[in-house]
This record gives C-alpha cells, structure tokens and sequence, in this order.
C-alpha cells in the first residue's frame, strides 16, 4: 500500500468476502475505513460506546436466558446480581431498563440469534460445513414469537439520541428472520433505546421481500466492489467524513483528510464552544435584521452564483380550532364514519402541559395522567447547566 495515497495494492490474488452484515454496512460508508478493517484485516481499537454496547448486550442475553429457564417475566434479584459485574456507563444504562421490562418466557424464541443466508436468501445451519457459503448474516438481540405468523425483533440501542427506526438493520434483520421461518407473515422491528425506556419501530410483512432482497443485493454488490477496488488498487480510496467518524479508530490516527475532517477539527468541547458563539451571533444578527426591516421592508442579496435571496416579514395563517366547538362536531362525524377509527386515533390536545401546572387544576391533571400518551423524544439543547444537573436551554 502506498502510504500517502492510500492506494491498496497488497492483494492481487483472489480475494474472500465476508457475509453482509449491519456493522459490515455501516462501515463502508467510508472506504478507506472498511478496506483497512475488513480487508486489510487490520486490528483497530473498540471505542468506548462499542465496549460499552457489548457489556450491555451481553448482561441483557444472560438475563433474558436466565427467564427463559426459569419461566419468570423477571427476576430482579438476578439482574442486581448482573449489574455488579458491569462498568459505570453500563450500569447507569442497565437500571433504567431494570424497572420497566418484563417478558413473556413462552413467547421468547431466543437471544443473540445468529442467521445466516446463502446467496439465494436460503438459511445455513453450519456455514462452511455443507460446501455452502454464506452471503448475509445477523445476529438478532431478542426474537419473540406472538402467533405462527408474527414475530418481534427487539435490538437494544445505548444511543444517547432516539432515532426513527429507518435504518439498513431495520430492514434487514425482518428479512433474516422472515427467510430463516417461512411461516412469519409479519415481523416488527423495535429499536429499544434502554437509556430513556423510548422505543422506534418499523413492521415489514412477506410482501416487502421482494424489494428488502433487492437493497440487500445492492448492498452486497457494493461490498464486493470494495474488495475488487482493493485488490486491484485501479485507483485510491475514498475517504468519507460522516457520523461513522464519531467512532471510527482511524479518525486521529490514519484518516486520510485529518486536515479538512470536520469531526476531527475540533474536540466535543470547542464544538459546543464554537455552538454557543453561533447561537449568539445568530440572535443578535436577527434582531439587528428585523429592526433595519420594520421600517425600509424586505431585504434581498445575490450571490456570485448570481442567486437571489430574500428577508421578509410575511403573514402566515395558523388555524386553531376551539374545543367547546369541535368536540362535538368531530363526535358527530366519528359516529357518522366508523371507518375513521385511524384519524381518532392520531387526534391529540396540545396546549394543555403549562396550564395544568396550576395547583387548582391537581386534579384534572391526575385525570389527563392516566390517558396521556407520552412519547420521550431527544432534543439538542445548548445551555446553562443547573445545579441540579439538568439543562437549561438558551433563548
């Protein structure tokens, strides 16, 4: 390999491709990085959240298994018994998740399921031992089986933001578990976001296995190209920066764009340093900009590109509807629809948090307690820090 340029050129001889897998996906959003991990077969460093992740996991496998046996939904005396073994991150993780789950050990199917596919999406029990090979590959956190026909798919994220269950796991992992069980109608995939009790999900049924096969092979195509690409050293890797460089070992040693690498520019703390100054700047130049405007009207500027942008007060509509009134036009309507049932169910009140504040109002907020929907959802927020610990956010 030429050092400066990064061009590979090592393997000339014909080369093995490991199956697909999520973590395999997820690094060959930079190639330079995949190429040295898993061609080069180079030994790069866990980072910390990846060893913390693997504590997690496996104290959670051990845990579950233990139920299983034991036909219990939970055992805490167990899990504290767990959490002993376990670092600090871990534990703080660990005990949030210890008061709100129980199990059902009849439903549970297993825990860190491996499966593996040939390339036809056909299951191997022994990969390697029957002369077939394996092209995709999983290891599935928590399957439950609720009937014949419909399964779940927990996989426990340590994650300190709540994403959408939209990822390439997301669709890969139902379709693992839909080929491995030819029964399964429908799978749900929950992403489990322990530190917070807050989950995502995503349901596929067997009519979207067309189109999950198809981005798979697109996926193992890809991976494929990579290796041939470093094999035969046609010309140099690229080198992607992105979220992946969060915790990519390559970042401060052996990044190829170290110097113009925004995520290795600056540490986590001048960041939120450079964040603060922005966040000034921005509200002093909008004020600064609203009032040039109360009195001489919009604001335009073009660019070298010879764009055209503009500042401008403009009216804008928004549309309450009073609740005395439409309460009963929308029961009127729901029971003249019952085919409506999915616009009730989306039908929520806003506005109601501050004003139940009030001590007067304790007890219709105890009422509106046991009916509220709550959803835990993750906000940046850049602030003041309390003495109490929690934030408070700059306005």
């Amino acid at each position: 390999m030429q050092k400066g340029s990064q061009t590979v050129t090592e393997r000339s001889a014909p080369y093995d491709v490991s199956p697909l897998s999520q973590s395999r996906q997820g690094d060959m959003a930079c190639e330079t990085l995949y190429v040295r991990k898993h061609v080069q077969g180079g030994r790069l460093a866990e980072s910390g959240a990846a060893a913390r992740g693997t504590e997690i996991h496996r104290i959670l496998s051990v845990y579950i298994d233990h139920l299983v046996r034991t036909r219990r939904a939970t055992d805490l005396e167990v899990f504290d018994s767990l959490l002993k073994s376990v670092g600090a991150e871990a534990r703080e993780v660990l005990e949030r998740f210890r008061d709100n789950h129980a199990f059902d050990p009849e439903r549970i199917l297993a825990t860190e399921l491996h499966i593996a596919l040939d390339e036809n999406f056909l299951p191997i029990e022994d990969p390697g031992g029957e002369g077939r090979t394996a092209e995709y590959e999983g290891t599935l956190d928590l399957v439950t089986l609720h009937s014949v026909t419909e399964a779940e798919i927990d996989d426990w994220k340590s994650y300190y933001q709540i994403i959408d269950a939209d990822t390439f796991q997301s669709q890969f992992y139902p379709l693992l578990l839909m080929c491995l069980n030819p029964s399964l109608e429908r799978v749900k995939f929950v992403l489990e976001f322990i530190r917070y009790g807050a989950s995502r999900c995503a349901e596929y049924t067997r009519k979207d296995l067309p189109w999950l096969k198809e981005l798979t092979q697109t996926e193992r195509a890809r991976q494929e190209d990579l290796h041939k690409l470093a094999s035969r050293g046609e010309r140099e890797l690229k080198a992607s920066p992105g979220r992946h460089c969060t915790w990519c070992p390559l970042l401060l040693n052996g990044c190829p764009v170290a110097e113009t690498n925004p995520y290795g520019q600056m540490s986590a703390e001048e960041r939120l340093r450079f964040a603060l100054w922005l966040q000034e700047a921005e509200k002093h130049n909008t004020r600064v900009l609203k009032d040039l405007m109360v009195e001489r009207g919009s604001v335009r500027y073009r660019d070298e590109n010879q764009t055209e942008y503009v500042a401008d007060f403009v009216p804008m509509e928004k549309k309450f509807y009073p609740y005395r009134d439409a309460a009963s036009i929308l029961d009127q309507w729901f029971r003249a629809h019952p085919d409506e049932r999915a616009l009730r169910d989306r039908l929520t009140i806003s506005g109601l948090s501050s004003p139940l504040k009030a001590a007067k109002r304790a007890g219709l907020a105890q009422r509106l307690a046991d009916i509220a929907d709550v959803r835990v959802e993750t906000d940046l927020r850049i602030g003041r820090e309390r003495r109490n610990g929690r934030e408070e956010q700059e306005s």
